[in-house]
């Protein structure tokens, strides 16, 4: 499976499993906060990447969301587990946090399972 990132009303979405194409650690071991992936596998949404373009640095060595380079790689991670959810606003990265290093890919859908949910969490939050 590759990873997919995707977007929809100012909401990030990752999708991905523990056996994610160019996965390159194993987020199941102890001591791993989230995933960390090739980028080559990654496959955004050009939403999507509008979207992580306006993530912020951070001063810390890890991030939220984070795109930087690594030993010749671009290297896509996150904290948190194969389904991530993340509003616009809340996209931190680290002190080497750059999404420009990422293509976007116009053939990712955003699915219908995380369109449900964005709406009704904005739901929620309204009432």
């Amino acid at each position: 499976m590759r990873t997919k990132v995707f977007a929809y009303k100012n909401y990030i979405g990752i999708e991905s499993n523990i056996h994610a194409e160019g996965l390159l650690n194993d987020p199941m071991k102890i001591g791993q906060l989230g995933f960390i992936i090739d980028a080559k596998f990654v496959d955004v949404q050009p939403e999507a990447l509008t979207l992580l373009l306006k993530g912020k640095k951070s001063i810390d060595d890890i991030g939220e969301i984070d795109v930087y380079k690594s030993n010749g790689k671009i290297i896509f991670s996150w904290l948190g587990g194969a389904l991530k959810s993340c509003h616009v606003n809340d996209i931190s990265g680290s002190n080497e946090y750059n999404a420009s290093l990422l293509k976007s890919n116009p053939e990712v859908k955003t699915p219908q399972k995380f369109i449900d949910f964005v709406n009704s969490k904005l739901n929620l939050t309204k009432g």
